[in-house]
């Protein structure tokens, strides 16, 4: 009896053993892993200069020419610049699309690109949708992952007067009619007979559209404002 119950008492020891051996042999799969992640994390995060990587079977909806980004850029009022600037974390998810891409290929990925709004990078004087690129060709960059939820047609419409000159002094004039359009006339002119269209709503008009323009031109060069479509891969802030 004794002696079954040292068989099992051994049998048990060595099962237990091998599992601390299976538990180790994890766990150090699972830190070279991670070591792997952290270093293709850094790998984007100091990224900072352009190197064509070339990667066979790209999906071809997810390359992008540099004018199609530029015009995404101008549109959401966003900044496409070398990983190295951006500020914040990479998602796993993007990790694990990294991971995939160099499955691909015999060496590193390289030349990341991030288009994310400016708030998010490391600007020169001076913290969203970001979405990250590597260089497949000239002036092509591959979609590697996209996180974030900036590019809403929310944002679309409410960077939409900052894409360019033309754009701007439209909304500044649309804000007139409607500022024109929406006051009282006793607030316009002292005349109780005045009603809701004349000569009085044309020139309130033309007062609020040279007011408005005053105080945007004011602010804009006060605030060192600059157009979308001039800043999309500007590295300064100003």
């Amino acid at each position: 009896m004794n002696k079954d119950l040292r068989s099992e008492s051994e049998r048990l020891e060595r099962i237990l053993l091998g599992q601390e051996e299976l538990i180790a042999e994890v766990g150090a799969i699972l830190e070279e892993e991670q070591k792997h992640d952290d270093i293709l994390r850094a790998m984007v995060l100091s990224s900072v200069g352009g190197k064509v990587n070339h990667i066979p079977r790209l999906d071809p909806d997810r390359i992008f020419l540099e004018e199609e980004i530029r015009t995404l850029c101008v549109k959401y009022r966003l900044r496409f610049l070398d990983g190295g600037r951006f500020k914040g974390e990479l998602p796993m998810q993007a990790i694990f699309e990294l991971r995939c891409l160099e499955a691909r290929t015999d060496g590193p990925v390289r030349g990341f690109k991030i288009m994310a709004p400016a708030a998010r990078f490391q600007l020169c004087d001076t913290n969203a949708d970001p979405l990250l690129f590597v260089p497949v060709g000239p002036k092509h960059y591959y979609l590697v992952h996209r996180w974030g939820n900036d590019m809403s047609t929310i944002r679309s419409l409410l960077v939409w007067p900052f894409r360019t000159l033309g754009t701007l002094a439209t909304s500044l004039v649309v804000l007139a009619l409607m500022a024109a359009a929406f006051t009282p006339s006793s607030i316009i002119t002292t005349d109780p007979s005045a009603g809701w269209w004349g000569a009085h709503r044309v020139l309130f008009f033309f007062w609020s559209t040279v007011m408005l323009t005053g105080f945007t031109v004011f602010g804009w060069f006060a605030f060192h404002g600059r157009f979308s479509s001039e800043c999309w891969n500007s590295r300064t802030f100003n």
